[in-house]
């Protein structure tokens, strides 16, 4: 520990650029996890999550919840080392890994020199590219009309638009949809851990400003979960947020059947798929 900060596993200087290596263990909750890439995001470091001797899961099982995470941190893929790696990094003289990654019948893996990896902006590494869904492709979007005073139209009214038709729901009123775009983009801002779509300058300034608005009380149970679900515990325990959230849940809350439920369920399936793995791996521990 150096200053109250983790030493990382690994560090180095690699192709010109500060890397740091992380050895995942499955013991490692979600919140350390975030506390450690909001760390080195903080530096400008590239972040390498690694397991050792990964086995994926069956068909239908689910990864435990601190592997899924860092799992979508790498844009769904995982690497991992062994002993057959570790053999073939030793005669070539550079680092191979191993990378998992889901395909349409399952698991895939292949081996990846580490001068291969592709870098996303967010200083994660990904070998294999997703082949993106709905959901990322517009919350890609999304984020492209979205500024610092919000995502301004007519772009957001034409997203808006395409969301309530995947929704398959040709009756929702414009008037419905009001509040919604502030939603969006403060899920988004706890998925990343900053501010998007506003010129707060944190995370705490941002769930105040947004659950001091009576008309968004009805969100304050969803922005809770989602929040719990992204490690920003740190951020609801505040004095102030916690005032906010009380005053809030006092109002009546959308439920996950309501509209605001299912444009969440639809927009982030993946965050709201830990809730069921963290139910899974709390009754088999």
């Amino acid at each position: 520990m150096k200053d109250g900060k983790r030493r990382p596993d690994i560090r180095a200087i690699y192709g010109g650029v500060p890397l740091v290596v992380e050895v995942q263990l499955a013991a490692t909750q979600i919140p350390i996890i975030v506390q450690r890439e909001d760390f080195y995001d903080e530096l400008a470091y590239r972040l390498l999550w690694l397991t050792w001797n990964f086995q994926p899961p069956l068909t239908e099982g689910r990864l435990l919840s601190s592997f899924e995470d860092i799992f979508y941190s790498h844009n769904k893929n995982l690497f991992s080392m062994d002993d057959e790696t570790v053999s073939l990094s030793r005669q070539i003289g550079e680092v191979i890994l191993r990378v998992f990654w889901k395909g349409g019948d399952g698991w895939l893996s292949r081996l990846v020199k580490l001068s291969e990896l592709n870098w996303l902006s967010s200083g994660r590494a990904f070998a294999v590219a997703p082949v993106p869904h709905w959901n990322e492709d517009f919350l890609v979007r999304w984020r492209a009309a979205t500024g610092g005073h919000g995502t301004q139209w007519p772009e957001r009214g034409v997203l808006l638009a395409e969301l309530a038709a995947q929704l398959t729901s040709p009756d929702i009123d414009s008037r419905e949809l009001k509040d919604t775009d502030d939603l969006i983009n403060c899920l988004l801002s706890l998925l990343d851990g900053r501010p998007v779509g506003s010129q707060q300058k944190n995370i705490v300034e941002l769930l105040n400003t947004f659950l001091g608005v009576e008309p968004r009380y009805r969100f304050a149970r969803v922005v809770r979960r989602f929040a719990e679900l992204c490690g920003r515990q740190e951020a609801l325990s505040t004095r102030s947020v916690q005032t906010k959230l009380r005053t809030a849940l006092a109002a009546p809350q959308d439920d996950p059947a309501s509209l605001t439920g299912r444009i969440v369920l639809r927009l982030f399936p993946d965050i709201f798929a830990r809730r069921a793995i963290d139910a899974d791996n709390a009754s088999a521990s």
